[in-house]
C-alpha cells in the first residue's frame, strides 16, 4: 500500500479495515496523501481534539517499567519516564489539535454504589506507582495538556462526556486509549487511537476486533461479563454466544422481545437457550449500567478553554533534573539554548547520559510506549568512543601501565569457537574507561596480517596487571573470558563482576544478550557480529577478520560492558535485597562453576558406543513394528505422513476436534490418548524416545568428549532461567532421563577417575518442603518434621483415614496433587494425571485445602502480589518476574498466575542449591587439591568427584552445609549415594 508525498512526511501505512464511507477523495488531496492510506486519513480527520485516557496509560507504563528505574536516591520513576516519552509523542504526532488528559479521581464511583463488588478484584494501587502519580501529573501539564479528574465517576465517563460534547460543538475527536469499553463511544466523528498495535479504529474497525459494531460493545460486555471490572454478566454466555445473539437478533431489549427466535440461531446450545436468557435478566440489565459510560458529567474545563499545548520549558527541565532524566533533559535543553547548571553536569557526567532512561524492550506492553526512533540511538561514532589496535610491546606496556592506575577493567575474548576447552584465543580487548577500547590480536591469520604478539607476552605483562589485588574484572558472561583465558595457560584469580547477572537479577524475564541490554539501558547500537563475520556470501572465522575492524568490534564490547556496569550496578544497590543475593551468592557462584566447567565431568566413550549400538537395534525393531502394524512403510518422523497413516489409512477416531482441512496433530498428548487402544501409537512414542536418547545423548555425547581432556566441559547456565535455576548447555545434563532404564545406563557412562568416587548429593522434596515453608502450613510441617511419607501422609490426611491404610493408589494421587498444585494444576490436570473423574478430582482438591488452608491462602496473596508487582520473591529477596500477569489476554494472565505460585518454591530451591554450593566450594578450598571436586549440578542434586580416602569426610561434611545452609520451619534433608559411576551413584 504505497503513499504518494506531496507533503512534508508521510505516517506509517497501517490498514485496520476502515470504512470506505469516510473517504472524502477533497479532503485527502488538501492533506497530501493518497486515498488508500486509510489510517493516515482518519488521524487526521479526527485529529481536531484528542483525549488521553490517563489512568490507562499509567497503568500499562507500570506493567511496561517492571520498577527497573530509579533515581540516584531510590525514587521510582519508571512511569513517569514512560508517560513523558509518550506525551512527547502524541503532542508531536497530533500537532495543531486540542489536548486533554483525563484520570481517575481518588475515591469509589456510582458504579460500586450499582454493585459493590465491582471492581473488587483488582489488587490496591502498588507504592511504587502510587509515588509516581504526582510527578505525572506534573509532566503532563508541562508539557501544556491540562489534567481533567471528576470525583464520582471514572476516566472513562469523563472521557466520554467530552467526545459527546466536542460532537455537539463540532469537534472530531480521536480518544488515546487500550480499554475495549470505549469503543462504545466509537461514530462518525470518534475514533479510538489503539496504541499498542499504532492503530486508528473506526466502526468497521471496531466490529473486526470485537465481533459487533459500536452500539451493541455495551450489550456485549453485559452479556459476557468483564473479569477485569468484575462485571457479572449472564452466567454460561461467552463471547462467542453473546456475538452470536446480538448479531442475529440485535440489543438486549431486541432479544428480550424476540425471545423466541433465539432456538433458530447457530450457537451450541441455542435450542434451551431462552429460558436461561429470561431468567438471567436482572444480572444482565445489572451489567449493563456498569458497563455503560456515562456521556452527561458535568465538566469543570469547557472546550472553548482548551488550547494547543505548548509546553512549560522551565517546568519540565526542573522535573528531568530532579527525576534525572539526563537524556531527555539534555535534549530540551539543546533547543532551548538555556546553559547547563552546575547539578545537572554531575549527573550528566556520570557516563548514564545514554542511558537513564532506556525503555524495557520485551512484553505486550512494551510495544505501546516504542516511540523514540532510531536517531535517538547512538553508536560509537556518535558518541565519540575511540577504540586502539595493541600489536607492539610497548603498546601492551602502556595498556598496563592505564590499568595499574585503574579501579577496574572490563575485559573480552574473541575465540574461533564457543567451546573454550576447544577453541584458539584469537584476541583479548580491555576497557579501563569509558568511550576508549583496547584490542589485542593474537591469532588472527588471514593473508596480509601483521605481526602480533604471543600468549607468553600476555602471560609477562597484561595478566600480572589483571590480577593485581583489589582491581575490579567487569564482563559481560565473564565465566566463558576466564575459561578461554583458563585454557589458554592464563589464569585470573580476582572475582570478577558480570553485567549479565545483574541485569538478570533486576529483570529475570528479559533478554540478556550484551546488543539488547546495551539498545535497552544506554540506547546504544552495538556492532553486529554478523556485520565483522560476513564477506559477501561467506562467513568467516573471527581469526579471518581484519585486525582493523576486529578492533572496533571486540574494544566496543569491552567498553560498553563497562559503561552498562556503571548504568546497572546503580540500580542493583537501589535495591537490598538483590544487593545482598548478588554479593553473597550470584558473584561468587561466578567462580564456583568457573571451576566446575574447568574440570568437566570424566566419560567412557567406549560406554557410549555400546549403549548408543544396542539403543540403535532397538530403534530399527521398533520402527519395523511400526512398518507391520501400518501396513506400510513411511516417514515416522514426519507429523504429516503419520497423521495420515494413523487417523485416515488406518482411521483411529481422532481425539480432538479438528477443524476440516487442517493438519492431525501427532503429538505426544494426542498419542498418549490413544495409546491404551492402538499399540501401533504406542509403539511411534517408543520410537521417538528412542531417536531423541540416540540423537541427544549417545550419539552426541562422545562427540563432545574433549580431545585435549577426555571429559565433557559443560556451560551452566546462571541466568538461563527466570526462576534462577541453574540450567546447562552443550551438553544439557539436566535432561538425561534420571529414572527410566536408558536413562541410567547413559548416566553408567560417567565415570570417577581411578582412585575416586563419584559422589551424588540431593535434596529431597525441596520444593514440597518449601511449600510448607513459606506457606506456614502446620499440617505438612507437622508431617515434615516428624519424617513421614510425606505424600502418604497427605492421603491421609485428606481421606482422613490412618497413615497405615493408605493404599499405594492413594498415595499416587496425593503425590500428583501435592506436586500439581505447585504448579498451579486445577481439577482438568488432576483428572488427567490421577484418571479419577473430573468430580472427584474438584473434591479431592476441595478436601487437600480444608486439611492444608494455609496452602489456600499462600497460593491466592501470591497471585496478587505477581500482578500488584509483576514478580514474586523468593526466601532470599530474588524477584522472579512474571511478565504476562497482567496480560489482556486471559490465557496468558492465568497461564503467568500458574507461573507465579510455583516460583517462589522453585526460585527458593535454585537460591538454596547455589548458596549451598558457595559454601561446599569454600569447604574445598580448605581440603589437599584434588580430594574433592564439584563437577556437576543437575536441578537439586549436586555430582562431586571424591578421593577415596576423604570420601566419608566429604559425605558428612557436604550433607551437614547442604542441610543447614538455611534455616527453615522444616528440615532439609539430603540423600546421598558413591559409585565408580553417576547411574549407580544416584
Amino acid at each position: 500500500m504505497g503513499l504518494v508525498k506531496t507533503h512534508e512526511k508521510i505516517l506509517r501505512p497501517k490498514n485496520y479495515g476502515l470504512s470506505s464511507s469516510l473517504l472524502k477523495h477533497g479532503f485527502l488531496v488538501r492533506i497530501g496523501y493518497n486515498t488508500n492510506n486509510k489510517q493516515d486519513y482518519i488521524m487526521t480527520k479526527h485529529s481536531n481534539l484528542v483525549l488521553l485516557d490517563g489512568s490507562s496509560f499509567v497503568y500499562r507504563a507500570f506493567h511496561a517499567s517492571h520498577n527497573n528505574f530509579t533515581t540516584s536516591k531510590g525514587l521510582p520513576t519508571g512511569v513517569t519516564l514512560i508517560m513523558a516519552r509518550m506525551l512527547a509523542n502524541i503532542v508531536k504526532r497530533f500537532a495543531g489539535a486540542k489536548v486533554i488528559a483525563v484520570f481517575d479521581a481518588k475515591g469509589k464511583s456510582f458504579r460500586n454504589e450499582l454493585y459493590a463488588q465491582y471492581k473488587a478484584n483488582r489488587p490496591p494501587m502498588p507504592d511504587e506507582l502510587k509515588v509516581q502519580l504526582d510527578y505525572v501529573r506534573r509532566i503532563t501539564t508541562g508539557f501544556g495538556i491540562p489534567v481533567v479528574s471528576v470525583e464520582g465517576v471514572e476516566a472513562d465517563d469523563v472521557l466520554g462526556s467530552y467526545a459527546v460534547a466536542a460532537v455537539k460543538d463540532g469537534y472530531d475527536c480521536v480518544i488515546c486509549t487500550g480499554d475495549k469499553d470505549m469503543a462504545q463511544l466509537v461514530n462518525e466523528h470518534v475514533c479510538l487511537f489503539d496504541s499498542m498495535k499504532d492503530v486508528f479504529l473506526d466502526s468497521d474497525a471496531v466490529f473486526a476486533k470485537y465481533g459487533v459494531r459500536p452500539e451493541l460493545i455495551i450489550d456485549l460486555l453485559a452479556l459476557k461479563g468483564d473479569a477485569s471490572d468484575n462485571i457479572p454478566g449472564m452466567s454460561g454466555c461467552g463471547e462467542k454466544t453473546a456475538i452470536a445473539l446480538l448479531n442475529g437478533i440485535g440489543s438486549i431489549e431486541s432479544i428480550e422481545n424476540r425471545l423466541s427466535e433465539i432456538a433458530s440461531l447457530s450457537f451450541r446450545g441455542a435450542k434451551n437457550f431462552a429460558p436461561k436468557f429470561a431468567a438471567a435478566l436482572p444480572e444482565i440489565r445489572l451489567s449493563y449500567r456498569l458497563a455503560t459510560i456515562k456521556t452527561d458529567v458535568p465538566l469543570p474545563l469547557a472546550l472553548t478553554e482548551v488550547k494547543e499545548p505548548v509546553a512549560d520549558t522551565k517546568a519540565l527541565l526542573e522535573l528531568y533534573r530532579e527525576l534525572e532524566f539526563t537524556r531527555m533533559y539534555s535534549e530540551l535543553l539543546a533547543r532551548s539554548n538555556e546553559s547547563l547548571g552546575e547539578d545537572i553536569m554531575k549527573v550528566l557526567n556520570r557516563g548514564k547520559e545514554q542511558s537513564a532512561e532506556s525503555l524495557p524492550a520485551e512484553g505486550e506492553q512494551t510495544d505501546l510506549f516504542a516511540t523514540a526512533d532510531d536517531s535517538q540511538i547512538v553508536d560509537y561514532k556518535s558518541l565519540g568512543s575511540v577504540f586502539k589496535t595493541v600489536l607492539t610491546k610497548e603498546d601492551l606496556l602502556s595498556l598496563c601501565e592505564l590499568i595499574a592506575a585503574a579501579e577496574e577493567v572490563a575485559l573480552d575474548t574473541e575465540t574461533t569457537s564457543l567451546r573454550p576447552e576447544e577453541c584458539v584465543l584469537v584476541g583479548i580487548s580491555c576497557a579501563v574507561k569509558e568511550r576508549e577500547g583496547y584490542y589485542i590480536p593474537l591469532a588472527h591469520s588471514y593473508l596480509g596480517a601483521p605481526v602480533q604478539l604471543s600468549l607468553s607476552h600476555i602471560r609477562e605483562h597484561l595478566l600480572p596487571a589483571l590480577n593485581r589485588q583489589g582491581l575490579k574484572i567487569i564482563g559481560h558472561n565473564i565465566k566463558f573470558d576466564l575459561l578461554t583465558l583458563f585454557f589458554s595457560d592464563l589464569h585470573i584469580d580476582n572475582e570478577p563482576d558480570d553485567t549479565m547477572i545483574i541485569a538478570h537479577l533486576l529483570d529475570s524475564s528479559q533478554r540478556l544478550s550484551l546488543d539488547e541490554l546495551c539498545l535497552k539501558y544506554l540506547n546504544y547500537r552495538e556492532i553486529a557480529y554478523e556485520e565483522v563475520t560476513t564477506q559477501g556470501k561467506k562467513k568467516l572465522n573471527f581469526s579471518e577478520v581484519e585486525i582493523e575492524t576486529a578492533t572496533k568490534y571486540s574494544g566496543e564490547d569491552a567498553e560498553s560492558s563497562l559503561r552498562l556496569y556503571h548504568r546497572l550496578y546503580p540500580l542493583l544497590l537501589a535495591k537490598a535485597n538483590l544487593k545482598r543475593l548478588y554479593e553473597t551468592v550470584e558473584r561468587p557462584l561466578i567462580k564456583v562453576l568457573f571451576k566446575m566447567e574447568r574440570t568437566g565431568v570424566l566419560v567412557d566413550g567406549k560406554i557410549l558406543g555400546e549403549q548408543n549400538r544396542i539403543l540403535s537395534q532397538e530403534l530399527e525393531e521398533v520402527r519395523k513394528q511400526v512398518y507391520t502394524s501400518a501396513g506400510e512403510e513411511f516417514n515416522i518422523a514426519s507429523p504429516k505422513q503419520l497423521g495420515t497413516v494413523l487417523f485416515d489409512k488406518l482411521s483411529i477416531p481422532y481425539p480432538k476436534k479438528r477443524k476440516a482441512g487442517t493438519a492431525y496433530s501427532t503429538a505426544e498428548e494426542i498419542l498418549s490418548e490413544i495409546a491404551p487402544d492402538y499399540d501401533i501409537a504406542n509403539l511411534v512414542l517408543r520410537y521417538r524416545e528412542l531417536a531423541k536418547l540416540i540423537s541427544t545423548y549417545t550419539e552426541k555425547l562422545q562427540t563432545l568428549i574433549s580431545s585435549k581432556t577426555g571429559r565433557i566441559h559443560t556451560s551452566f547456565n546462571q541466568s538461563g532461567t527466570v526462576t534462577g535455576r541453574l540450567s546447562s548447555s552443550d551438553p544439557n545434563l539436566q535432561n538425561i532421563p534420571a529414572r527410566t532404564k536408558e536413562g541410567k545406563l547413559i548416566r553408567k557412562a560417567f565415570i570417577a577417575p581411578p582412585g575416586y568416587k563419584l559422589l551424588s548429593a540431593d535434596y529431597s522434596q525441596i520444593e514440597l518442603r518449601l511449600i510448607a515453608h513459606i506457606a506456614e502450613d502446620e499440617g505438612l510441617i507437622k508431617a515434615f518434621v516428624a519424617g513421614y511419607d510425606i505424600h502418604r501422609a497427605t492421603a491421609s490426611e485428606v481421606l482422613g483415614k490412618p497413615l497405615a491404610e493408605v493404599t499405594d493408589q492413594e498415595r499416587s494421587n496425593a503425590k500428583a496433587t501435592n506436586f500439581g498444585l505447585m504448579y498451579g494444576m486445577g481439577a482438568f490436570g488432576l483428572r488427567r494425571q490421577t484418571h479419577m473423574s473430573l468430580e472427584e478430582a474438584k473434591k479431592y482438591i476441595d478436601s487437600y485445602f480444608k486439611r492444608y488452608p494455609s496452602v489456600l491462602k499462600y497460593m491466592e496473596k501470591t497471585r496478587q502480589e505477581a500482578h500488584r508487582n509483576g514478580y514474586v520473591l523468593t526466601i532470599c529477596g530474588r524477584e522472579v518476574r512474571t511478565p504476562n500477569i497482567n496480560a489482556s489476554s486471559s490465557m496468558l494472565s492465568k497461564a503467568a498466575e500458574r507461573a507465579a505460585i510455583n516460583a517462589p518454591m522453585q526460585g527458593s530451591a535454585a537460591d538454596i542449591i547455589k548458596l549451598a554450593m558457595v559454601k561446599i566450594d569454600r569447604w574445598i578450598d580448605t581440603l589437599p587439591v584434588g580430594a574433592v571436586r564439584m563437577t556437576g549440578q543437575v536441578h537439586d542434586e549436586l555430582l562431586f568427584e571424591v578421593r577415596d580416602d576423604y570420601l566419608t569426610q566429604a559425605e558428612q561434611s557436604i550433607r551437614t552445609i547442604m542441610e543447614n545452609v538455611v534455616e527453615l520451619k522444616v528440615p532439609l534433608t539430603v540423600g546421598m549415594g558413591s559409585s565408580d559411576n553417576w547411574g549407580d551413584a544416584h
